[in-house]
């Protein structure tokens, strides 16, 4: 059982992706779009959290995790373009750079790797936040109130950090939490490799 929750709450996100669009196209109360929007952010949460504790966080768990995220993450972005596209239209050009550099490191990730990157960096994490307070913000006052090219500007910087660490990284290795420990990363294996030509 302790194998499967972690699962079911990254299930649980992915099947709420399309009910998020769903719920603003259908232009339903937008406390039930922030009730599934909770629901969501529980989920992942709790997902990572658990795993460790239970010592079931094996990297195909986190690469589904960071594969889901995106998923939600998009779905997010359709929900608040419906709901709200006058305070989104501004920064378009931003967006369209941010939703580019996601899309880029998908290959990027396989032909380093032979599959997705799955880093959990503290900048993306932070990024994670910031959408929180960003989908609270939008839709629950219809209003950004100055924080969308916040949230814009870390999501860049966490793009940008995630693409640096798949150059950087020597193989492929989940959970890194940011450049400096993949440059480390890849001095410890130089070194090992250094030491077994000898």
């Amino acid at each position: 059982m302790q194998r499967w929750i972690p699962w079911g709450l990254v299930g649980l996100r992915l099947a709420l992706a399309p009910i998020s669009v769903a719920l603003v196209w259908t232009d339903a109360p937008r406390w039930v779009w922030l009730l599934q929007f909770a629901l969501a952010i529980l989920s992942d949460v709790y997902d990572g959290k658990l795993a460790r504790r239970w010592g079931v966080a094996s990297p195909g768990l986190r690469r589904a995790d960071s594969i889901v995220d995106d998923v939600y993450g998009f779905a997010c972005l359709a929900c608040f373009w419906l709901a709200e596209p006058d305070v989104l239209r501004p920064y378009l050009w931003a967006i369209g750079a941010l939703v580019t550099l996601d899309l880029l490191r998908t290959p990027l990730d396989w032909w380093r790797f032979g599959k997705r990157a799955s880093y959990h960096a503290w900048s993306m994490r932070t990024f994670g936040a910031s959408l929180l307070v960003l989908g609270l913000l939008l839709m629950g006052t219809g209003d950004d109130h100055g924080f969308l090219p916040i949230a814009l500007g870390i999501g860049l910087f966490a793009e940008l950090e995630g693409l640096a660490m798949t150059f950087v990284l020597p193989r492929w290795t989940h959970d890194v939490a940011h450049l400096g420990r993949a440059i480390a990363l890849r001095r410890e294996h130089q070194q090992v490799s250094a030491t077994e030509s000898r």
